[in-house]
């Protein structure tokens, strides 16, 4: 067992405590917090692909670009489609995030995907929570479509990074398990502001 594997766990844990008590304010808020951290996720993951000198990170990194890069436009229709628009400015806690991801150096390329090795399986650990929540707050698909198509690709590009993870983990480069850990606590903080 890698010391990263307990990871996605925790983090579901963590936000599964929170579902309890959030309400379409709360549900709101998420989605504005969510248009502003993914806004840029084709462009953050283009960087790392940029970066990265191993052909298999670069591969993958590029295909997820491809994959991530408008989901912040299912955010954005959900928050219309409750009558919201999103917020003009970048939260703090997506900001800290992004200083994180940009500052990954090729010397440390594993960084970038032990960070998406927590950030794409946590949501195989909230399958059942979320759902319940969402069946709770009464929402529409319309309303929904966001964390509903992150519940299903999630598990394709986890199943993904976890292959990698595996097939690299031999050369025991510090710098996955850091990439995992600084993803966890901007994720749970980004998270925390927006539900908790």
């Amino acid at each position: 067992m890698l010391p990263l594997d307990p990871l996605p766990a925790i983090m579901a844990r963590t936000v599964a405590a929170w579902l309890p008590a959030v309400d379409r304010a709360r549900y709101v808020a998420f989605l504005d917090m969510m248009v502003h951290y993914t806004r840029r996720s084709g462009d953050r993951l283009r960087h790392a692909a940029a970066t990265a000198t191993d052909p298999r990170l670069r591969e993958f990194f590029a295909g997820l670009a491809d994959e991530e890069q408008d989901h912040w436009r299912l955010a954005a229709a959900d928050l219309a489609a409750l009558g919201a628009a999103p917020s003009a400015g970048l939260p703090a806690e997506v900001a800290a995030f992004e200083a994180f991801w940009w500052g990954i150096e090729a010397a440390e390329e594993q960084a970038f995907l032990g960070a998406l090795y927590v950030l794409e399986r946590v949501g195989g650990h909230l399958q059942e929570p979320v759902r319940a929540a969402l069946g709770r707050l009464g929402l529409t698909k319309q309303q929904a479509r966001f964390v509903l198509v992150h519940l299903e690709v999630d598990g394709d590009h986890g199943a993904r990074a976890e292959e990698l993870v595996r097939a690299l983990a031999g050369q025991g480069d510090p710098a996955l398990v850091r990439g995992a850990r600084e993803a966890m606590a901007h994720w749970l903080a980004i998270h925390r502001r927006a539900l908790g």
